[in-house]
């Protein structure tokens, strides 16, 4: 637990039967509740999208594009937002995919992520490795790599690999 002291009055906190954090002496519940992300699987002339991470954790290994959702924006506009940023294209969202919950194991405080996945088409071949990836690429189905980063991109490969033809 990282979190070891009230964000509003500075007393200890203590751990919760339901796994949230709760003030010894005031009313605040520090709610562990997972963090939302937007996940891409980008396809272009049927190859999927990866970008490589650039910094830790999975600091080189292949991982979907997207990230956070931001405070007030949807998932949807997220997706737009983090491919833009880390590889330059623009995305046409064609489905919802499904949502995957996940670990970020952060080396501070791992938490919990819930995972909301888009199937989603670029017009465009050309890529940019920009933000926090350092490289991005194209894959056909067989030449799928195997080192992918986060345990819920693990799950969600594995569904989209039982539908990608």
């Amino acid at each position: 637990m990282a979190y070891r002291f009230c964000s509003i009055c500075g007393s200890k906190l203590k751990n919760r039967k339901d796994g949230n954090l709760g003030c010894v002496r005031c009313d605040f519940v520090n709610y562990r509740n997972p963090r939302p992300t937007a996940t891409g699987l980008v396809l272009y002339k049927n190859k999927l999208l990866l970008t490589k991470r650039a910094s830790n954790p999975f600091k080189g290994w292949w991982d979907f594009p997207g990230g956070f959702v931001d405070q007030r924006e949807t998932a949807e506009k997220a997706l737009i937002r983090e491919l833009k940023e880390e590889t330059g294209l623009k995305i046409k969202i064609k489905k919802f995919f499904g949502t995957y919950n996940g670990t970020y194991p952060s080396k501070f405080d791992p938490f919990s992520t819930l995972n909301l996945v888009f199937v989603a088409e670029s017009s465009q071949k050309k890529l940019e490795a920009n933000d926090d990836v350092s490289a991005s690429e194209w894959f056909a189905k067989k030449d799928f790599p195997k080192k992918i980063a986060f345990d819920s991109n693990q799950k969600i490969i594995k569904d989209f690999l039982k539908i990608w033809k």
